[in-house]
């Protein structure tokens, strides 16, 4: 696992993550993996921010690193600190293609109204359309929509507040 650690490719880390998980590793070995994912992720994260470009998710680099990223964000969610969650759901509705957009975007008026990533899943993600290759949740119900039409100003305030920071 150290060489893996070592070599620092984004793509390997993570199939050694998802062995380790499979495998049931010592939670001390699937932290560390994880921790070095992450890293990984947010340097690439900063670096398309600097280059003021998006992920191209047909490269493993950026697919990966997008996917550290919103899973970050997915378990600061889940933990309960909104802000952060939403914070990174914004950053990525500028990095990530046009197609995931809306669902970031929603992820981050979700945080805003501190709504729960539990309540998220069942009545705003497509349960059926899910994939099991898909890293991000996309496919969205219509009552998904119907939030985004709602908070449209909210989604608009709170990217005018990130845009400030930037």
């Amino acid at each position: 696992m150290k060489d893996r650690l070592q070599e620092e490719n984004i793509q390997k880390l993570y199939e050694l993550l998802d062995t380790a998980l499979q495998e049931d590793w010592e939670d001390e070995a699937i932290d560390e993996l994880y921790q070095k994912i992450l890293e990984l992720s947010f340097d690439r994260l900063a670096d398309k921010l600097t280059q003021g470009e998006k992920f191209d998710l047909k490269d493993p680099v950026d697919l990966y690193s997008a996917r550290g990223v919103y899973e970050h964000a997915l378990e600061r969610w889940e933990s309960g600190d909104f802000k952060g969650a939403k914070e990174l759901f914004l950053v990525l509705s500028f990095l990530m293609p046009v197609r995931y957009k809306e669902s970031m975007l929603l992820g981050a008026g979700m945080c805003a109204k501190e709504i729960s990533l539990e309540r998220f899943l069942k009545e705003f993600v497509d349960q059926e359309r899910i994939d099991e290759g898909s890293f991000f949740l996309e496919h969205l119900t219509p009552k998904a929509k119907e939030f985004l039409a709602k908070n449209q100003e909210l989604i608009q305030k709170e990217l005018q507040e990130l845009e400030k920071i930037g």
